[in-house]
């Protein structure tokens, strides 16, 4: 999991998520030797893994200072950065990203701060679902019918299954059953049944 590594001088890490590509994880690393050398930061060691949780168990126990190259190495959503911060908070690690000039002292990541992530999380999910409604909206008014076609489940499942639905209700299996077998609902089973007349006096079994 680590793969570059140095003479130990103090307890200052870095991290790589490697979803990018390789030139890019070279790139990055790059960027943090240059940032430390210019800051005066010695680096123990910088961790490569695809997830910054990976890392939790085999970070080093003494080290007090995380660099990442953007806030987003930290996670693929908010609230999985917000997990990983919170990591940080109670293991007393601070975090800074270069790109982007955060920088989280432990002191900084309190309770309001993390209030004010929950509220971000909140919006940006509403956010989301009123454009995905206005998008659907709009597409609509448009005249593109939406969502699945009436009787797609009963073609998929049902069609050609005429005759041993037929047979089935011969036995006096009931609908009910049918349904279950099928993986339908019970009321598509009845609508199938009386739309293609399989059904009569003697197979008429709920």
């Amino acid at each position: 999991m680590v793969i570059f590594e140095y003479r130990r001088l103090d307890m200052q890490i870095g991290y790589i998520q490697n979803n990018a590509s390789k030139t890019e994880q070279v790139r990055q690393h790059q960027a943090l030797l240059s940032y430390a050398k210019d800051n005066g930061i010695h680096l123990e060691c910088v961790y490569v893994d695809v997830s910054f949780a990976n890392i939790r168990d085999t970070m080093l126990p003494s080290c007090d200072r995380i660099l990442v190259y953007n806030i987003s190495s930290l996670g693929e959503s908010l609230a999985e950065i917000k997990e990983n911060l919170q990591f940080c908070k109670k293991h007393n690690l601070s975090i800074q990203s270069i790109e982007d000039g955060y920088d989280f002292k432990v002191q900084n990541l309190t309770d309001d701060f993390f209030k004010g992530v929950d509220v971000a999380i909140e919006v940006r999910s509403r956010l989301i679902s009123k454009n995905t409604k206005k998008v659907l909206q709009q597409k609509k008014n448009e005249g593109m019918k939406l969502g699945r076609p009436f009787g797609a489940i009963v073609k998929k499942r049902l069609e050609g299954k005429e005759e041993e639905i037929r047979q089935l209700l011969l036995q006096k299996v009931t609908k009910a059953e049918i349904a279950r077998r099928f993986g339908v609902s019970r009321i598509t089973v009845f609508n199938f049944v009386k739309r293609n007349g399989l059904e009569n006096k003697e197979s008429c079994v709920a």
